[in-house]
């Protein structure tokens, strides 16, 4: 009874489709079969974690900051967020002290770069790619990885992104 069982139950797992193998047997192999795993990748995979949006880390210095992107168009006090904001055309770095705290992008750029995976600023993609938001808040979407967080504000009438933000939830 036990091994009717397993076996029913080993009919009924899904099989994961990373791993496929096919059997093959050449003209010099007779009488020997020949097996090959072929890997392959899954497309789109969702990020595990979120290290860098448009190439900016939160563990990046000012040093880096400027040797990745060059010379800001303005830097500005913000005495609100109590930071120091570096205005490149289509992305703000947000620091404190000499530490990156967050990286804001402007819908204008069109897209954003998540690891090293450029997305369209579109919902639909974004949520495919991203394995869609954690938290829906009343001015946009948030996708969470631990303690990191990117919220692509939206407007309400449109429902288009009006910018994005990335950021580590532990300081706000």
């Amino acid at each position: 009874m036990m091994k009717t069982l397993l076996l029913i139950a080993g009919l009924l797992t899904p099989f994961s489709g990373q791993d496929t193998v096919h059997q093959t047997v050449s003209p010099q192999a007779a009488g020997h079969m020949v097996r090959a795993v072929q890997t392959i990748p899954a497309q789109h995979a969702v990020p595990a974690d979120f290290q860098t949006l448009n190439g900016i880390s939160l563990e990046d210095t000012r040093a880096d900051v400027l040797k990745k992107l060059g010379k800001p168009l303005r830097i500005k006090k913000d005495m609100l967020q109590l930071s120091t904001e570096y205005q490149y055309p289509d992305v703000i770095v947000g620091m404190r002290g000499d530490v990156v705290s967050y990286v804001h992008v402007d819908p204008a750029a069109g897209r954003i770069k998540v690891n090293d995976e450029w997305l369209p600023l579109k919902r639909q993609t974004l949520d495919q790619a991203l394995g869609g938001s954690q938290f829906t808040a009343e001015d946009g979407e948030v996708y969470v990885r631990g303690q990191r967080a990117i919220k692509v504000f939206t407007d309400e009438m449109s429902d288009k992104p009006k910018y994005v933000e990335f950021f580590d939830e532990t300081e706000w």
